[in-house]
């Protein structure tokens, strides 16, 4: 369906907002509600920023959804709606299966997307999963078999956070994907590599690639974010083991930690193909609010604005500790081009363990991706 933003109207809008979206999020709410329509306002920036979000909804949903949309619905229709519905934790039995026959086949991904488990055991300090998702819920692992079956295709994307958090679930979950001869990449955690069972059944299940958040070589920065699986010393093992099982690995990697200065930021190119990572991805470090980074830095006088919309990962919102936020926006844009230079980019593909045509062309993606990015910060 086509939303019409002029000519038709709706009795209830939801909108979904994280924190860079809101500002958009919150012009829409207006425009819709002065066409009388109920707004209801939630996601991850709603439920961090509750009492802003409120603003400019009638109705304010904090955490997952999963019971409270339901009991909006009711309250609805009873003419007896609350302001706020809050959710502390997920309730993974009740996540609904997408009606993905109301979905049109143009403008999405040909690899369904699939979740089997919802949070994160972690709590890295500038990360909102946890504050979102109050910790981790897996579903039954029969209802996800279940479902990759209605759907029938070969390839899925898994968007779990953190699918290891539970090693006992990913095995049983792995186990029983293998009979579906299916190919999936999802996420993992760094200690992914330390569990040699779990790591052959997430092989044979067929997962041909994973993201890895990295962040950072320095591992006082590592320890100071409480993002204690990652070991800087094991990156390069980790890699060679996932190689070894036919995984290829995005990097994910964040610019901006207090141990960050220009040399060791213009240094991380080299390092990433020390430790053969297939595709990385890079990201300044963002300091989302309510959580114990923007906290820290807040009361250290160092946040430099609020405003949202540029709380995109892309532009730095704080005072770096060892440059300027200019400078560390320059640092970012240079970590690209080096990165996806033609030489890295071929060099990359040639030792991918795995799908090396489908490796190039990730990599030429990414190429086009840095270079847009930068016309657009540039251009402002």
């Amino acid at each position: 369906m086509q939303f019409d933003y002029t000519q038709k109207h709706y009795d209830i809008v939801g909108i979904s907002v994280c924190t860079s979206s809101s500002a958009r999020g919150y012009e829409l709410a207006a425009f819709l509600k002065s066409k009388g329509s109920y707004i209801i306002i939630g996601g991850h920036h709603a439920t961090l920023m509750p009492e802003e979000a409120s603003r400019h909804a009638d109705s304010v949903f904090t955490g997952p959804a999963e019971l409270t949309l339901p009991e909006f619905f009711k309250d609805y229709i009873k003419g007896k709606t609350k302001r706020l519905y809050a959710a502390d934790a997920v309730r993974a039995d009740l996540a609904p299966v997408p009606r993905r026959d109301l979905m049109p086949r143009k403008g999405y991904l040909k690899q369904p997307t699939i979740i089997a488990g919802y949070g994160c055991a972690n709590s890295c300090k500038y990360c909102v999963i946890h504050s979102f998702w109050g910790g981790s819920a897996n579903r039954p692992v029969g209802a996800v078999v279940d479902e990759i079956k209605s759907i029938g295709a070969k390839e899925y994307l898994f968007l779990d956070p953190s699918p290891l958090s539970d090693a006992a679930y990913a095995k049983e979950l792995f186990e029983a994907l293998i009979p579906l001869n299916i190919s999936w990449a999802g996420l993992a955690t760094l200690d992914v590599a330390e569990d040699g069972e779990l790591l052959a059944l997430m092989a044979k299940s067929g997962c041909a690639g994973t993201l890895l958040g990295y962040e950072t070589f320095n591992q006082a920065d590592i320890d100071s974010a409480d993002k204690h699986k990652n070991k800087t010393g094991d990156y390069a093992r980790t890699a060679d083991r996932l190689h070894s099982r036919g995984i290829a690995i995005l990097g994910a990697f964040m610019l901006g930690f207090d141990g960050d200065t220009v040399e060791s930021v213009r240094a991380l190119p080299d390092l990433i193909a020390q430790i053969k990572v297939d595709v990385p991805r890079f990201a300044i470090l963002t300091p989302y609010p309510a959580t114990p980074l923007f906290e820290r830095l807040d009361s250290e006088g160092r946040i430099l604005h609020k405003d949202w919309s540029r709380y995109d990962g892309a532009h730095c919102v704080f005072r770096p500790g060892n440059m300027t936020a200019s400078e560390l926006e320059a640092e970012f844009l240079r970590a690209w081009r080096k990165t996806y230079s033609c030489g890295k980019i071929f060099n990359r593909a040639l030792h991918t363990p795995r799908r090396k045509a489908a490796a190039l062309i990730t990599n030429i993606g990414f190429r086009v991706y840095s270079r847009r990015l930068e016309r657009l910060l540039v251009e402002g």
